[in-house]
């Protein structure tokens, strides 16, 4: 469950997203995947994904684990934490209480 992740221990996350294929206004009916990284930088997370204008604040740790609920209930989505080797290897970026 997303309130396990110790996002204090979790670097930024890395998401792969179904992304949809258009041609100016026409949208097609295909899937592609996109990566967006998410970052904190002063208590509050970034979503930086490379097609918006500038970063989009997602605000704290609640506002961060919406984001990550709102792209897993899409489906296909996969989340990669990006941790340093202490942390993968103690295996803390998992609250287990």
């Amino acid at each position: 469950p997303l309130s396990q992740l110790a996002l204090p221990q979790v670097l930024g996350l890395i998401l792969n997203l179904p992304s949809p294929v258009s041609l100016g206004l026409l949208s097609l009916p295909l899937r592609r995947r996109h990566w967006v990284a998410l970052r904190q930088v002063d208590g509050v997370y970034y979503n930086l994904d490379s097609k918006l204008r500038a970063p989009e604040a997602l605000g704290d740790e609640d506002g961060v684990r919406a984001f990550l609920a709102a792209a897993l209930s899409q489906g296909l989505c996969e989340v990669l934490l990006v941790v340093t080797k202490e942390v993968e290897e103690k295996g803390c970026w998992l609250q287990t209480d």
